[in-house]
Order: structure tokens, then C-alpha cells, then sequence
């Protein structure tokens, strides 16, 4: 367990003098600053639901981009060697996988969860009555453990393909599923993709917060699979 604080506290700080905490961090904090500014004929039918959706579409890019960003760090690691030098002094490789995995996910979580201070304040002020924040904020829970989806399996590309090709891969298919949560019917959506789709339609959804949870309960189960994958690849690949 100590092993993997120190881990992961490198891996933090990797992340920031790269600059790559900028998309995690920065990212879903100006997203949610910038809901307020939408004009009120954008705003959706009502505020928490025209809320829901620019927030969404923020949460969105800062999974695509974490998905890309993850692809892109493992395949750098290991093509300068870093995971092969400290499985040469008995730092098992699966532990590096999760030191990079816990750092995405503080970042992410920490991100999301400040930015959607900013798209719920947004809210209450257009509102004549203060809403629930219950549904709001389950949808952005369920949004944070897609992300985290996304990121175990940015992550497990990156253990298998180049820099530039995993980076694309990765954008690519993010993207394209991100797309999905905003133009494919509710029911159609994916259940670990589920709360992003409910998070920008929470107008229309009935049971926003029973969703939201079998949503994160899905995405974080996702997650672990893709990670034991992913671990499994890297133990039995060539660094």
C-alpha cells in the first residue's frame, strides 16, 4: 500500500509538470464556469436541465481527452523504458498501471466535482425556486465513473500499441461514444456510458438518480476489468 501512495504520488506529480493535469483539472472547471454564460434561449427547458446538458458536454470532453491522455502516457512509459527500469528493482509493473490509474482518477474526480459547483450555481440562478440537487449530482457522479472507464481503458491501449497510434485510437473511440451519450436514445446508451447520456437529458429522465447509480456501478465495474486486463497485458509484455 505504501508502495503504491509513493506511486501514485509520482504519477501526480508527472502530470504536473507536463502539463497534462491541465484537461483533467482545468478542463471541467471552466466548463462549469462557462454554463452561466450560455444565453437563456440555450438554456434548456428548465435551468437545472440546460445545466445538466453544457455541463455534460464539458464532462464529455474531459473524458475523451482523459482517455487519450491515459493512452498516451502508458505507451510513453513505456517506450522510454520507466516501466522496464522499475521492474528491474521489483516494482511490479501492475502497480505502476494503478499508481498512473489512482492519478487520473484524483485529478478527474477533483475536476468534475468543482466544476459542477459552477454548472449548479448557474442553475439556481435562473431558477425561480431552489431545486433538488439530488439528481443533479448523482449524474455527475455517474459522469465521473465513466471517466474513470475511460481512463482504464486509455490505459489498456497504451500497454499494447505506440504513442501517436494509441493516442488516436483512443480519441477516436472516445469521441465517438461520447457522441453517442448525446444523440442515441436514452435507452440505447451503453450502461457504463449511461450517466453522461442522463446528465445531459435530465429534463426527460424519470428516474434520474436510480439510473445514475446502476450507470456508476457499471462504469466502475468496467473499470476493474479493463484494469485486471490491462495489468495481465503488461506483466506479459516486452518492455
Amino acid at each position: 500500500m505504501r508502495r503504491l501512495q509513493t506511486l501514485t504520488r509520482m504519477a501526480l506529480h508527472e502530470l504536473w509538470i507536463s502539463f497534462r493535469l491541465i484537461p483533467l483539472l482545468g478542463l471541467p472547471v471552466v466548463g462549469g464556469m462557462l454554463v452561466s454564460a450560455v444565453p437563456p434561449e440555450f438554456a434548456g427547458e428548465t435551468a437545472v436541465g440546460g445545466a445538466g446538458f453544457w455541463y455534460a458536454v464539458a464532462g464529455g470532453a474531459v473524458i475523451a481527452s482523459a482517455t487519450a491522455l491515459a493512452a498516451l502516457t502508458m505507451a510513453h512509459e513505456r517506450r522510454r523504458g520507466t516501466l522496464a527500469w522499475m521492474a528491474v528493482r521489483a516494482v511490479p509493473r501492475a502497480s505502476v498501471l494503478f499508481s498512473w490509474f489512482l492519478g487520473f482518477a484524483i485529478l478527474l474526480i477533483l475536476g468534475l466535482a468543482l466544476g459542477s459547483i459552477g454548472a449548479w450555481l448557474a442553475a439556481i440562478g435562473r431558477s425561480e425556486t431552489t431545486p433538488d440537487a439530488i439528481p443533479f449530482g448523482a449524474a455527475v457522479g455517474a459522469t465521473a465513473a465513466t471517466a474513470l472507464a475511460g481512463v482504464a481503458v486509455g490505459l489498456l491501449i497504451g500497454t499494447v500499441l505506440p504513442s501517436l497510434p494509441a493516442t488516436i485510437l483512443a480519441l477516436a473511440a472516445s469521441a465517438a461514444l461520447v457522441a453517442a451519450a448525446f444523440v442515441v436514445p436514452l435507452s440505447a446508451i451503453p450502461l457504463p456510458l449511461a450517466g453522461l447520456g442522463i446528465l445531459a437529458h435530465l429534463d426527460s429522465v424519470a428516474r434520474p438518480v436510480a439510473g445514475a447509480l446502476e450507470s456508476a456501478g457499471a462504469a466502475l465495474a468496467a473499470a476493474a476489468v479493463v484494469l485486471v486486463l490491462a495489468a495481465a497485458g503488461l506483466e506479459r509484455s516486452d518492455l
